[in-house]
């Protein structure tokens, strides 16, 4: 019994380091700025030389496996933003003292925009009224997808360069703000075809030429093209939202987390069609007036500001639906309640509920913004260390890998743990108490990809050991009351 409890010690101690390896900001670190990572054709039949900036920490202990990896993703409407704002150096750089290799990505912008003239100058709003009258619905979707398949070639960018940067592609991270919410989530859990919306990413009618009116501040001064004249207006098919940057892959990559801050998604993505579901952080305040909380129209919260006195805006024309973090977690919750495979998340909400008016006269309340970025940067480093698969203790195996994930955790009394992998015949799954008692034991089926099982009825510290061939993993939950 001595020589047990001094293993799962060891177990405990090597689990605890390797948290604090990914929660706490502890590392050196340097930063590969405006690397090229690909070039692909945008909306106005441009080609765009995409770049990201990469950090990673110089002191930190080097694994068989490398390191995580977490592509950062910026907002703006799919129109504007940059991958240097100053909130996501700070994303970059802090996740990369935490151990991660990081990458803040710049994407495909632009929508082609109404041939209309809807016009109303609501600058105190502070965003371009104008600017978000698109040809039609789709052009928001179709932004959205091509910022999939970039985020994609990005990830395969640093997967491909294991030399160089020497990355765990077992462990890949996706986090976004706004739009890049949107993104992270589409490339996060957009795992099966049947999940795109074909109608909207497949070829269309070419768009008619924008109003006059969207020229210099639509589409000039945000760089799309240098005059209406010149843009390519046809419509062709997307292809597959994974993208051909940097194809071919040369490993398999698996995306273990996803990060919203006040994103949201266009179509329900959220159940699981892969061997491994990523957890989902997501944050968001119940008075954002660009990306709803729940299932609205785009910037719903603005148009109506903008059509009240004393702009009296006609409404935003083209806006699609969309679910906001409430109506994420209220699908995930139906579709798990429907008996399918679905994430485990944590919501971060607040109660700031704060008007229009309100949040004009006093920015701090804005919705569609940070209570304290501080704090929920934290909560999600905090949340995605528990979703990291660490190497085995005796280094890589030959041949097929045991790679398990188990969520969540911590759990509380009562309910099940999920756990995630491929199994061969015979694998077995114990669970036991910090005095080596087992509690659960169960043996698998060939080829099942997860499972559920209890793990304590007490809280406290429990291991959790997986048993496949020659292989075996331990993994440690806290159980809450």
């Amino acid at each position: 019994m001595k020589a047990f409890l001094t293993l799962v010690a060891l177990i405990l101690g090597l689990h605890f380091a390797t948290a604090q390896d990914y929660i706490s900001a502890k590392y050196l670190i340097k930063s590969d700025l405006n690397i090229s990572y690909g070039s692909a054709t945008d909306v106005a039949g441009n080609v765009r030389d995409l770049k990201m900036d990469i950090s990673y920490p110089t002191n930190a202990p080097d694994k068989n496996c490398g390191k995580p990896i977490m592509i950062v993703v910026h907002g703006g409407a799919f129109m504007s933003g940059d991958k240097g704002e100053a909130s996501l150096v700070t994303l970059r750089e802090e996740f990369a003292k935490r151990g991660y290799i990081t990458a803040s990505v710049n994407y495909r912008l632009g929508v082609l925009h109404t041939d209309k003239l809807v016009n109303c100058n609501v600058s105190s709003l502070g965003a371009s009224w104008n600017c978000l009258n698109v040809q039609d619905s789709s052009e928001w979707y179709r932004a959205y997808y091509r910022g999939i398949q970039d985020v994609h070639g990005a990830i395969r960018y640093l997967v491909n360069n294991r030399t160089t940067y020497k990355p765990d592609a077992n462990n890949v991270f996706v986090v976004g703000q706004s739009a890049g919410g949107f993104i992270a989530l589409g490339v996060g859990f957009t795992d099966d075809s049947t999940e795109v919306m074909s109608g909207l990413s497949g070829s269309m009618t070419d768009a008619k030429p924008p109003h006059r009116i969207y020229e210099t501040d639509c589409i000039v001064s945000r760089g799309l093209d240098t005059s209406i004249e010149l843009m390519g207006l046809e419509r062709a098919k997307l292809g597959s939202y994974r993208g051909v940057l940097n194809q071919p892959q040369l490993n398999n990559y698996t995306i273990r987390g996803v990060g919203n801050f006040y994103g949201g998604v266009f179509n329900d993505i959220m159940e699981s069609h892969s061997t491994v579901t990523p957890v989902l952080y997501t944050y968001h305040q119940p008075n954002d007036l660009i990306v709803p909380i729940g299932y609205s129209r785009v910037y719903a919260g603005f148009n109506a500001c903008a059509m009240q006195f004393p702009f009296n805006c006609q409404g935003i024309i083209n806006r699609p639906l969309m679910f906001g973090s409430q109506g994420i977690v209220d699908l995930i919750n139906q579709a798990k309640s429907n008996g399918k495979d679905v994430p485990e998340f944590q919501f971060d909400k607040t109660n700031n509920n704060a008007n229009c008016a309100m949040q004009i006269a006093n920015p701090s309340t804005a919705g569609h913004a940070f209570d304290n970025y501080t704090l929920r940067r934290t909560n999600m480093a905090k949340y995605f260390a528990t979703a990291i698969d660490t190497c085995q203790l005796n280094g890589i195996h030959k041949g097929r890998v045991l790679r398990i994930a188990i969520s969540p955790n911590p759990i509380h009394v009562g309910e099940g743990l999920h756990v995630q992998g491929t199994f061969t015949t015979g694998s077995s799954i114990e669970v036991f108490d910090i005095d080596g008692t087992v509690v659960t034991q169960m043996t698998l089926e060939n080829g099942r990809s997860h499972t559920s099982i209890q793990v304590g009825n007490t809280p406290g510290v429990y291991f959790v050991r997986i048993t496949d061939g020659n292989q075996m993993v331990t993994k440690r939950v806290v159980v809450l009351q």
